[in-house]
């Protein structure tokens, strides 16, 4: 289990996730390496719907993206505790899924979003071994932390990345614009999936495909378009 730093104070809940570690990632790291690799894939997804929203829906095609609510996660009756439902869904759907877009705050403690980023790889490299289209979303919480967390990805492949915690400033615009430069710079996507705005990013000439962080009735209206 990933040692906390003493006298650091955690939020509640890194608290229960230091607490409620299903694993120890050590033993975990053993066996895939830093990271679970993920192939991933080269065609740009039809639309995407999110996991509160995968129960109502069959969309063959669509891909499940959990960009928002991530910490139901961990709830009890939650993705962790019950990974085998995402993917055995998204399976009977013939949908494919975003890695989870598991919180990776730069203010949170950096063994909390390695753990988030080993999970989120986890579940994507789990639905792949199952037949699954899987596409990498991209995580980080620091400049240090890109490079690990380009682990186990291939270039040349479609890739994801949220937007939503870089709008609150010009600052935080720009230092997500230096580290998706340096990620696409590493990885050559052929295409990024974006899910978020993209005003006053410089993605380097790098080729997005801009999702709206819309409501469900948005996401049917633009799968249904693809049917």
């Amino acid at each position: 289990m990933p040692e906390i730093e003493q006298g650091k104070d955690l939020t509640p809940q890194e608290r229960y996730l230091v607490h409620n570690f299903k694993f120890d990632i050590a033993r975990e790291c053993r066996r895939y390496g830093p990271l679970p690799p993920i192939r991933g894939i080269k065609k740009v997804p039809e639309c995407l719907i999110s996991i509160t929203d995968l129960k109502k829906t069959n969309w063959p095609g669509a891909f499940v993206h959990s960009f928002k609510d991530d910490y139901k996660f961990d709830t009890r009756n939650g993705v962790w505790y019950g990974t085998g439902g995402l993917i055995k869904a998204a399976k009977e759907k013939q949908m494919g899924i975003l890695t989870p877009d598991l919180s990776t705050y730069s203010d949170s403690h950096p063994e909390i979003c390695r753990w988030n980023l080993f999970r989120s790889r986890l579940i994507g490299y789990e639905a792949e071994a199952e037949g699954i289209p899987v596409v990498a979303t991209i995580m980080w919480w620091d400049d240090e932390s890109v490079d690990f967390a380009l682990n186990g990805l291939c270039s040349g492949m479609v890739y994801a990345v949220s937007t939503i915690d870089a709008a609150r400033s010009r600052e935080d615009k720009e230092i997500f614009g230096k580290r998706i430069r340096h990620v696409c710079s590493v990885l050559k996507p052929l295409t990024l999936l974006v899910y978020g705005a993209t005003e006053g990013i410089d993605w380097g000439g790098q080729r997005i495909h801009e999702y709206s962080n819309g409501t469900y009735d948005w996401a049917r209206k633009s799968c249904q378009k693809k049917q």
